[in-house]
């Protein structure tokens, strides 16, 4: 039990380390926005209930020098290299299943945008995708000044050994006082804020076999893995605050 209380103590230094080695994408809101703004909607997808992987891309079309022939093999061992993903990643899954992440999520998410006084939010929704036809349901039906929506994803890379979360932020204007001081009446093509931020976790041992980097991830009941999402999640909260503090230029790392 001692030793492994300390490979879990190990793990979260680890974990908190690689976590804040952080890749953003930042636009800036003029000063002159962020005053006018009185009211914000914001719409936030539900995190993901599965895990998904990245798979290596097959390149044999591209050595061989191109064809149909070539291209279907590469789709063919693209497609099995996903289905093998998958199913090395059951029993993670299973632990996911016990581990409530959106809560976690969206308690640090929505106490996050309550402490930016500038937005002030209104109405948090939850749905369950973001795209060009729910921009086009939402949008017409919008009552605030902005309308944030934001989107948090996570996946393994293609050596199971580590865990990568990302946060897509970005505020558009909805009022036609906003908009005329952006000059636009597209809303959903004018962003006027937006912040990526990625934070990673990666495993005590990281071996390139993909079998046991999942049964790692999995063991003691997803212990690594939950400490991962947990400390991906608040460090990407942190990363969110200091930006929402001063939407103007990007934090000083």
């Amino acid at each position: 039990m001692k030793q492994h209380k300390s490979v879990l103590f190990l793990t979260s230094i680890m974990i908190l380390l690689s976590a804040c080695n952080s890749k953003k994408e930042f636009i800036s809101l003029p000063d002159n926005i962020q005053g006018q703004i009185e009211s914000t909607d914001a719409y936030v997808v539900e995190c993901p209930k599965e895990m998904q992987a990245d798979v290596e891309s097959s390149n044999i079309a591209a050595y061989t020098g191109g064809g149909l022939l070539f291209a279907l093999v590469d789709c063919a061992i693209t497609a099995h290299r996903q289905d093998s993903a998958k199913n090395l990643m059951i029993d993670l899954q299973k632990q996911l299943m016990e581990f409530n992440l959106e809560e976690r999520f969206k308690s640090k998410f929505e106490q996050t945008l309550k402490n930016a006084d500038w937005l002030h939010l209104c109405n948090i929704y939850y749905v369950k995708d973001l795209n060009d036809k729910t921009y086009e349901e939402i949008l017409p039906k919008v009552k605030s000044d902005t309308v944030l929506t934001a989107q948090f994803n996570y996946k393994l890379n293609p050596e199971f050994n580590v865990l990568t979360g990302t946060l897509y932020l970005t505020l558009y204007p909805a009022s036609s006082k906003i908009k005329k001081m952006v000059n636009t009446e597209n809303t959903a093509n004018t962003p006027i804020f937006k912040f990526n931020v990625s934070a990673t976790a990666s495993l005590p041992y990281k071996g390139e076999d993909i079998d046991e980097n999942a049964k790692r991830w999995a063991q003691n009941k997803g212990a690594y893995l939950k400490k991962a999402l947990e400390n991906i999640v608040d460090q990407i909260g942190f990363s969110v605050e200091q930006a929402l503090k001063h939407p103007t230029h990007l934090p000083e790392e």
